[in-house]
């Protein structure tokens, strides 16, 4: 700088280049000679608080202030000085009440209101902004955050929803949106917003972290991987976004992946109580007891309280076949620790050992702990019943007659779909078909769901032309071979019991396609959905109370007898109790039904479900066993727990030929 320059030009030059600390200390050097320069108090006070020193700032914006009352940006400052500083009351009183002149003054007025939990307050002053400046994008975020505190939602959402059109590269703003939206239960819309949040901030771990959450929540694994590996990238030692990605990888049946990623918690953190459970878990999961016992004894080493592991052990003496024991471990094990799966373990146990009370009460108590983690469980079930309904109501001869010609290309075989209502003996039954080298089983992949959203609409069924029908059927074939690499001359069973609910699309794509229906007792598969620990999805969420999971299956199978009575669908039943009294018997029809010579392999499901490694499926405990009847006719013993839901259960087994 000239020689000639002072140490006032000095001092604002600091400032200007964001050199906060010497702008200050050169500015105090200055401030004898001009003790009542507003400029110079502004900047001293400034950098004071860009310095760490809001006291002193606030000193000095103080005097500025009172040289300069009128001083619009001075006030600004001591406002947000006294904020910062905690003394909220006085920074009010300096923002004023008119402040119409100044929207920044206003907003921070609305701000500190807020913050004083005098919400209705903040919102009118946030709306007098507006009325002045309707494209103030930080006050439509605030006025949100403000109604969102106020608990109302809905026009905080509208708020917030403005202000991302007004500023769409405002991360923080995204946020608020996806948080408000979570909070009224609309999951699927919040989606964009966190979605929008981590395109912006891709190397924010935080942000990629919730993103990843919520997808995994919705049961949108696949999706969930990206933004959570991206998480844990950015934070290799954060375990609990670890522990998430582990999560989403079970949830895809990787389970050796997420075996790697709970080990690597565990070398981090060795009393990782989650890590240890969930680890356990996984190695249940997939038959792996001896993994299973030698983690036990790295706890051992590792010092964990015993007790905080008391769940692992139970199941590890269940697997066992000590049921007693296991019982009583289970029921030692610290209510707090993985409630829901301790609950759904008492409940496993005490109905092994015919204590149909005992187990009713933990069964129903899973549920309640699961739907007080997903509150808005009950409205996705219910969501999920009207749709179901609503494709109920487009089935009848009139609309099949209005099907327009489009018989799609045959290019490639049809596969054959298996399909029920879930806990209707699909997964034994998809076992024992794994043991024909003729047959090639895709379980529980939702592979029809990027046809059903291509499609859009179920009503625009009757209207659609020959290449669009050619279209969906290649988008399915296209889909499939991205999940299992096809094999010569097998025959590729679609195993998903809800894909009946799809019957209407897979016939218009495929009319050439044959369907497995599983059928089970009404009252056996009800209790048994009830009786499961399902990840929650609209669907599963009827499974949480009795009465829905009734509700859903009354829905589902009028939907199901609607289009086999008006479609021409080439269906094999087959009964869960008839493979249960004699499985060759039921197998050998099905076999000249699917155009396929009798295998005596079928019959091994045991050595079956050990080869296959892991079972996609909820039962994944149960077809490693030897076929029993026990879970035939299990209703019975808990007739009195189902009094309420039989008078909607009873006209379906009676129409199936089961006693009730």
């Amino acid at each position: 700088m000239p020689e000639n320059t002072t140490a006032l030009d000095r001092a604002f030059d600091l400032h200007k280049r964001g050199d906060f600390a010497e702008a200050r200390s050169v500015g105090e050097t200055a401030l004898p000679q001009h003790p009542d320069n507003p400029s110079l108090l502004r900047l001293l006070g400034d950098s004071s608080c860009r310095s760490g020193d809001l006291t002193r700032g606030v000193e000095y914006l103080r005097k500025a202030y009172d040289l300069t009352p009128a001083d619009l940006q001075i006030r600004l400052d001591l406002a947000n000085a006294l904020a910062a500083l905690g003394d909220l009351s006085t920074a009010e009183a300096v923002c004023g009440t008119d402040a119409s002149q100044s929207p920044e003054l206003g907003r921070l007025r609305g701000y500190i209101l807020n913050a004083q939990g005098r919400h209705g307050e903040a919102i009118d002053a946030y709306g007098l902004v507006l009325d002045k400046n309707p494209d103030d994008w930080e006050t439509w975020n605030n006025l949100g955050n403000a109604l969102r505190a106020a608990g109302d939602r809905e026009t905080a959402a509208e708020a917030l929803a403005r202000a991302t059109r007004l500023r769409p590269d405002a991360v923080a703003v995204h946020l608020n949106l996806g948080a408000t939206l979570v909070e009224l239960g609309r999951l699927q819309d919040s989606v964009a917003a966190y979605q929008a949040a981590a395109r912006l901030a891709p190397d924010q771990a935080p942000i990629q972290f919730e993103f990843g959450r919520l997808l995994r929540y919705l049961g949108r694994l696949s999706e969930a991987l990206a933004p959570l590996e991206r998480a844990a990238e950015l934070a290799p030692l954060q375990g609990e976004i670890l522990l998430e990605l582990a999560r989403a990888l079970v949830g895809l049946m990787r389970f050796e992946e997420a075996e790697a990623i709970y080990r690597r918690v565990l070398e981090s953190d060795p009393k990782s109580i989650a890590a240890y459970l969930e680890l356990g878990i996984v190695l249940e999961r997939g038959n792996r007891l001896d993994r299973l016992a030698d983690l036990l004894m790295m706890v051992d080493t590792d010092g964990v309280a015993a007790k905080d592991l008391t769940y692992l052990r139970a199941l590890s003496m269940r697997r066992e076949g000590k049921l007693t024991e296991a019982l009583a471990l289970a029921q030692e094990a610290p209510a707090h620790i993985e409630p829901a799966r301790r609950a759904g373990l008492i409940g496993r146990l005490a109905d092994s050992l015919d204590d149909a009370d005992k187990a009713f009460e933990a069964f129903d108590e899973m549920n309640r702990l699961a739907l007080r983690r997903h509150p808005d469980a009950r409205q996705r079930a219910e969501r999920y019943r009207r749709e179901i309904a609503s494709i109920a109501a487009l089935v009848s001869e009139d609309w099949h007659r209005s099907w327009r010609p489009a018989n799609p290309d045959r290019g490639r075989q049809a596969p054959v779909f298996l399909v029920g209502f879930p806990r209707s003996g699909t997964t034994l039954l998809d076992t024992l078909l794994m043991g024909h080298p003729s047959i090639q089983v895709l379980e529980e992949v939702p592979i029809l769901e990027p046809v059903k959203a291509a499609l859009g609409d179920f009503s625009r069924l009757a209207t659609l032309e020959v290449g669009e029908v050619s279209r969906l059927r290649a988008l399915y074939f296209s889909e499939l071979d991205e999940r299992i690499p096809a094999k010569a001359g097998r025959l590729i069973i679609d195993k998903l019991p809800l894909n009946l609910v799809g019957a209407p699309l897979i016939h218009r794509i495929f009319p050439d396609a044959r369907f497995i229906f599983a059928r089970r007792h009404p009252c056996d598969v009800v209790l048994s959905c009830f009786m499961q620990d399902f990840d929650i999805n609209d669907a599963m969420a009827n499974f949480l109370d009795l009465g829905d999971a009734a509700l859903l299956y009354d829905g589902v199978l009028t939907l199901w007898e609607r289009c086999t009575k008006v479609l021409p669908l080439r269906v094999h039943d087959i009964r869960y109790e008839g493979i249960v009294e004699d499985a060759e018997a039921e197998i050998r029809p099905l076999l000249e039904f699917l155009d396929l010579p009798w295998n005596d392999k079928i019959l091994d499901h045991q050595r079956t479900a050990v080869e296959r490694g892991r079972i996609m499926a909820p039962s994944y405990d149960q077809v490693t066993e030897r076929i029993y009847d026990r879970a035939s006719g299990r209703w019975e013993r808990y007739r009195k727990q189902m009094a309420g839901v039989l008078p909607t259960l009873s006209p379906w087994a009676e129409r199936m030929g089961y006693r009730v």
